[in-house]
């Protein structure tokens, strides 16, 4: 097969040149090829530079995104000390510090080693994960600035996030190859929505192409970082996720005690103000819009007052449904816009009582979940002889709703019957799920199974986690103080009581299950008895 390459010219361009060509003298057309020959020289010069220029500050951005290794082990919930085998996820983080990397929790959560790979580099560095929001989606890991990474210039941050249809570029690590890929998108839409684990904050959306090992890459705009890559929708192309700067601002300052805590909550009961009988009745003007207070949770020191008419959240003016209106169109529900506008842990409200306006600070509430989710590592546990005790987490329910809708018809059998015993005895893990701790160290502490021993013969076994209620006699509110009793009782008889109503008393004799622990150890494969920070003496 002969292959012919032709050149293409437009339609009558070749006989025009040659008859042009027969007035033009020999020295003119010398000289018109000398100043080709400047021209091209010129515009080579001037794009080089230009990218020159370009890749400068590239290669300051390329050179502080690096690509993280992480050895994540799932946890068996059920008995915490099992570890299951790892499984090798990769990412990509940013330098924000001199030591510090940001990423993604989802990548780095749960992990038994971390390693980062510098932009120029094959080797990798040990890095440890310090802080971590797997609510947020994000985490810092520490390493020792060495080699590459010893004179990296970590990335400023923007001071806030882009506006809609603004330019950004996204850079990591994606799945198909060694390289850092860069790709760039437009925002197309900003919103506040959930994240995960029940947080909401506010998102960004871009029209670039985020795949696996995206995950942890900074956003880029005018050379700052203006937030951190962390999804893709599913079934779609072109769609990606991003964290923008202000959610890590809040990240960061949460996690600057070694701790995360999670976004306040403004936990109030209202009503929308549409119908217009309800509105006649409260006498509230044409003019006002916003909510009706009808009571609130668990804060006693709050100025509202049920009837109070919420119409504004700072300058931001409620509608009859309970959202704000923000730059880009942005809708968001008045309390949350609360929450994220806190400070001190209080907000300005305006309210319409008593057919006038007036100002309050309204206070936030900055207590943790009863009811945490796993963060890093395992919850704790001890085994004292055939009973498994640990913290109750919300991974328990979120595991049982999921098995639920397991495609699996014997996972989804179970999941179900379990769900329907924990809502029959009254499950602390179900009837407390949204509840806030009383103070710091306040936890629901759980039975997660009674390991096989001659000890609990003739008692039921667990279905579900209980939650237990007394140790002899003494009510639980956290689980170093149950290890404490069971581990300093000189009783007979250790009485274990559940709020769970179908759970049995389990009377145990303390001799028989100090004699019998190390051997159902040995047994059931557990190396330790108990987490080490339970087996050591408190401060």
């Amino acid at each position: 097969m002969n292959v012919v390459v032709r050149s293409t010219q437009h339609c009558g361009c070749e006989a025009r040149t040659t008859i042009l060509s027969a007035f033009i003298s020999g020295p003119i057309l010398y000289a018109l090829g000398s100043l080709r020959r400047i021209l091209l020289f010129a515009i080579a010069v001037k794009l080089s530079f230009i990218d020159s220029v370009s890749f400068g500050d590239d290669s300051k951005i390329q050179h502080a995104v690096v690509k993280v290794y992480s050895e994540n082990r799932q946890i068996n919930l059920s008995s915490p000390w099992r570890k299951q085998s790892p499984k090798s996820v990769t990412g990509s983080g940013v330098v924000i510090a001199r030591n510090r990397i940001l990423t993604n929790a989802h990548v780095v959560n749960l992990s038994s080693q971390v390693t980062i790979q510098a932009y120029d580099s094959s080797e990798r560095i040990p890095a440890k994960v310090v802080g971590i929001g797997t609510g947020i989606d994000l985490a810092i890991l520490e390493f020792t600035p060495q080699g590459s990474l010893g004179s990296v210039e970590p990335i400023e941050m923007a001071s806030s996030s882009p506006s809609m249809k603004s330019t950004v570029r996204v850079y990591g690590y994606p799945t198909g190859g060694d390289a850092q890929s860069v790709t760039e998108g437009i925002v197309s839409r900003v919103e506040y929505a959930n994240y995960r684990n029940g947080v909401h904050g506010k998102r960004i959306q871009i029209d670039a192409a985020l795949n696996p090992g995206n995950s942890g890459g900074p956003a880029i705009v005018d050379e700052k970082l203006a937030g951190l890559a962390f999804s893709t929708r599913a079934g779609t192309n072109d769609i990606g996720y991003v964290i923008p700067v202000e959610e890590i601002q809040l990240f960061l300052k949460d996690i600057e005690d070694g701790k995360y805590d999670g976004k306040p909550q403004l936990r109030l009961q209202t009503s929308y103000l549409e119908n217009p009988t309800l509105r006649r009745h409260l006498g509230v003007p044409a003019s006002i819009t916003g909510v009706v207070c009808r009571g609130t949770m668990e804060a006693p020191n709050s100025p509202l007052k049920p009837g109070d008419i919420i119409t504004h959240v700072e300058d931001h003016a409620i509608d009859n449904r309970g959202n704000c209106r923000l730059p880009d169109s942005v809708s968001i529900s008045f309390a949350r816009l609360a929450a994220e506008l806190a400070k001190e842990g209080a907000v300005s409200m305006k309210v319409f009582r008593s057919g006038k306006e007036e100002s309050l600070r309204v206070p936030v509430d900055t207590r943790i979940p009863l009811l945490p989710h796993v963060a890093g590592k395992a919850p704790h546990y001890y085994v004292y002889g055939p009973v498994v005790l640990s913290q109750g987490t919300a991974d328990f329910v979120e595991t049982l709703e999921a098995g639920i809708s397991s495609t699996d018809p014997k996972q989804r059998a179970g999941s179900l019957s379990a769900s329907t015993l924990m809502r029959l005895s009254k499950s602390p893990l179900l009837e407390r799920r949204q509840d806030l701790r009383k103070d710091a160290s306040e936890e629901l502490v759980i039975a997660t199974t009674l390991l096989t021993h001659e000890i609990v013969r003739g008692y039921r076994p667990i279905p579900y986690p209980f939650t237990v209620k007394s140790i002899n006699g003494v009510s639980i509110k956290n689980l170093r103080q149950a290890v404490e009793i069971l581990r300093e009782s000189k009783e007979e008889f250790v009485v274990i009581d559940f709020f769970d109503t179908i759970a049995d008393q389990i009377v145990l004799d303390r001799k028989q299950v100090e004699d019998a622990t190390e051997s159902i150890l040995d047994d059931n494969g557990i190396g330790r008895q108990g987490s080490p920070e339970l087996l050591t003496t408190k401060p």
